[in-house]
């Protein structure tokens, strides 16, 4: 059974912490102090055991399985041809309704004056 790299990050982080915790009670007498160290000491073991992960998979694990950035790279170009396409139906549906409100205020203006005319009630007094 191979230790994944989320677990083994996941151990580095529980030990750290374990060893900084019985380091720092040692060392100091502050609670400050210890709970300083104790932090420190965690993140000091998460970034070693980081580093030596990621080389180890950079290194020694050259599985294709792992990388299969031809597909990635099919899929995306995939995903910016919809993109690309939904795009142009959106600029679509924009330039019609721009063109619509056009036509609604042409239309609110010519109508304007007769509405006026309309309106008045000069003839009935």
């Amino acid at each position: 059974m191979t230790l994944r790299m989320d677990n083994f990050l996941s151990f580095a982080v529980v030990s750290g912490f374990f060893i900084g915790l019985l380091l720092s009670f040692i060392k100091f007498d502050e609670p400050e102090m210890i709970v300083a160290g104790t932090l420190i000491s965690t993140i000091g073991f998460y970034l070693i055991f980081l580093l030596s992960a990621s080389l180890c998979v950079k290194f020694f694990n050259q599985d294709p399985k792992i990388t299969q950035k031809p597909s990635y790279n099919r899929l995306l170009e995939e995903y910016i041809e919809e993109f690309d396409k939904r795009e142009k139906i959106t600029n679509k549906i924009r330039s019609f309704l721009r063109t619509m409100e056009k036509t609604l205020k042409e239309e609110d203006i010519d109508d304007a004056p007769k509405s006026k005319q309309k309106n008045t009630y000069a003839k009935n007094f």
